[in-house]
């Protein structure tokens, strides 16, 4: 049988010991290099390798915590692998299935990506419990009022009008939420800017208040809109998004940095900004089914983001945040324009 060279690397550390390996009555021998001195003989079922990958060297556990690492060659592959690595090598080898591979692993993850991942965070989300949503939601406003917003500096009592009105809206809507909370914050960083969290929490920011000029009807809008995100349960979905993508990628690619974490970064920028494009239309229209069902012109959505639009920074500024995410505004202009949603 013929002998391969390899190295010897004790559990209890030191350098690694130059051996040689040979099969001999179905064990693994293994002796000193320099004296031939043997080492130990180990049968099959003390030994655990790593899978057969290309012409590299085999990674052999040993007992006790002992490793060997030394060259292949077709006995040991047979006899460590017991024949189940042959298949999958064979492919490996051949440049067809290098080539079926590379186009099967992209169309694959697209798939998932594209249809598999919405469809599961959807149903995800739908069974998160209301004391999570509401965990998460506190948990959250409480990072951005340390890193990022701050007290509103609007008078108490332009607050409370904004807040009386926003609750006669809630009333007379028909929401499955139980409860939205209403809040206003120095928006900071964050601009011109309306959020939902995932409990029913809504946040407006003094900038954008200000930027519409206290005008009710396009607060109203904007409180519709957000509404709609915590109806369709959106927070949740894009929380069940990113984690589903992280697995899958890591799934695929396994421990891999450097260059993957570059594709990872945009990747999932690119796939949670189309799947945030979906939730604005969803939410945009569900404020226009809500405004049809008030007996209220669903044009005035329109209205209040012509509005908004006139207002904004041009583009060569920086851009309001309630719209850097959305889609474009001309669209959303036009769907609301028509008016045709159903509640």
């Amino acid at each position: 049988m013929p002998t391969v060279k390899g190295f010897f690397y004790s559990a209890k550390g030191g350098p690694a010991l130059p051996v040689r390996c040979s099969l001999e009555n179905d064990h693994l021998v293994v002796r000193y290099e320099n004296n031939n001195t043997l080492l130990g003989q180990y049968p099959w079922l003390s030994c655990v390798a790593e899978s057969k990958l290309g012409n590299l060297p085999r990674e052999i556990y040993l007992p006790q915590g002992d490793k060997i690492v030394c060259e292949t060659f077709h006995a040991l592959d047979q006899w460590l692998d017991k024949g189940k690595g042959a298949t999958l090598f064979a492919m490996e080898s051949q440049r067809k299935w290098l080539i079926v591979s590379l186009l099967l692993v992209p169309l694959s993850l697209y798939g998932l990506l594209g249809f598999l991942l919405p469809w599961a965070a959807v149903n995800f989300a739908a069974y998160v419990p209301e004391s999570v949503k509401h965990m998460a939601s506190k948990q959250t406003l409480q990072v951005l009022d340390y890193s990022m917003m701050g007290p509103s500096q609007l008078p108490l009592a332009e607050k409370e009008q904004i807040r009386a009105q926003f609750n006669q809206v809630l009333a007379v809507i028909h929401t499955r939420h139980k409860a939205f909370n209403i809040v206003f914050r120095q928006g900071g960083p964050l601009g011109p800017n309306a959020f939902a969290l995932p409990d029913g929490t809504i946040v407006f920011t003094d900038e954008i208040i200000n930027l519409v000029d206290n005008q009710q009807d396009l607060l109203d809008a904007i409180l519709l809109h957000e509404v709609g995100h915590v109806e369709h349960n959106h927070s949740m979905q894009m929380v069940a998004q990113s984690l589903f993508a992280t697995i899958m990628i890591s799934t695929y690619f396994g421990d891999v940095t450097g260059a993957l974490d570059l594709f990872m970064g945009v990747g999932s920028t690119v796939l949670h900004n189309q799947f945030s494009q979906e939730h604005e239309w969803e939410a945009d229209n569900y404020a226009l089914a809500q405004l049809k069902a008030m007996h209220r012109d669903p044009a005035i959505f329109a209205q209040a983001m012509e509005k908004l639009a006139l207002l904004m920074p041009s583009t060569n500024e920086s851009v309001s945040q309630w719209f850097s995410s959305h889609p474009r505004i001309e669209a959303r202009i036009e769907n609301a324009s028509n008016g045709d949603a159903t509640p």
